[in-house]
Parts: C-alpha cells; sequence; structure tokens
C-alpha cells in the first residue's frame, strides 16, 4: 500500500533537517518523503503555487496538504505527534497553526527559491553558507 509522501525543499538546509527528523520519528514508517526537485516532475499536483506555501504532503490518492495542514498529517502518523495533531483541528488552534506557519513560509525567497537560512545553519560550502 502506498504511504503519504512528505514532499520538502531539497534545496534548503532548514527544511532538508526537518524532513530528517520526520523520519526519526517516524517508528512506524507511516511516511515516505521526496524532496520536491524530484517530486514536482513526479506528481504535477505537488507543484508550488504562490511563493511560501511550504511543506507538502501527498496522499496516496493524489491529493496534497499544504503548510499547517502537512503538518498535521505529518503529526498525526507519528506516536509523537499524534495528541499535539488532533489540537489543529480546532478551527482557533488551526489558525494559530496557520498564522505560525505563515511566519515561518515568509523566509522564503521569492519566485519560489529556496528559503534563507541563517549562517549557523547553513552547509560548508553551500551555496547557502553566508561570509
Amino acid at each position: 500500500m502506498e504511504k503519504p509522501i512528505v514532499i520538502y525543499d531539497d534545496r534548503c538546509g532548514m527544511c532538508r533537517r526537518s524532513a530528517r527528523m520526520v523520519r526519526r520519528f517516524d517508528w512506524l514508517r507511516r511516511l515516505d518523503d521526496m524532496g520536491y526537485s524530484v517530486a514536482e516532475t513526479r506528481f504535477p499536483e505537488v507543484a508550488r503555487g504562490a511563493v511560501g506555501e511550504g511543506l507538502r504532503v501527498r496522499y496516496p490518492d493524489g491529493g496534497v496538504a499544504i503548510g499547517v495542514d502537512a503538518v498535521r498529517a505529518i503529526s498525526i502518523r507519528t506516536p509523537l505527534g499524534a495528541p499535539f495533531a488532533w489540537l489543529l483541528y480546532l478551527p482557533g488552534l488551526h489558525a494559530l497553526g496557520a498564522l505560525g506557519y505563515a511566519q515561518i513560509a515568509k523566509r522564503r525567497n521569492p519566485e519560489g527559491a529556496a528559503c534563507p537560512l541563517p549562517g549557523r545553519y547553513a552547509a560548508r560550502g553551500s551555496v547557502y553558507e553566508t561570509t
């Protein structure tokens, strides 16, 4: 059976680190993951829309969750995240989660480029390294 796929920006150090964290918390192996550069050609439905929409989860039926809804979809499938994910189904808390996610998403560059990363998070020798 196909699993939901977490699609992250594989050009972004912070996003790659977040994907590794999801893998560590996915003890039951309920999720797969894929970098955006591969996923956008394989699954056209995950292509970027508005800049900064962020993280995506593609479901086996072709549906896509974006942003805080993707965070909820990931969390609900992990043992430690499930108790907190249920809170994001509450309208007021979902709205607060969306606002928080929007603050993170604002850090993304225009034109859908990878998100900027402070120098301390940059990989040595990468395009994200600051001097």
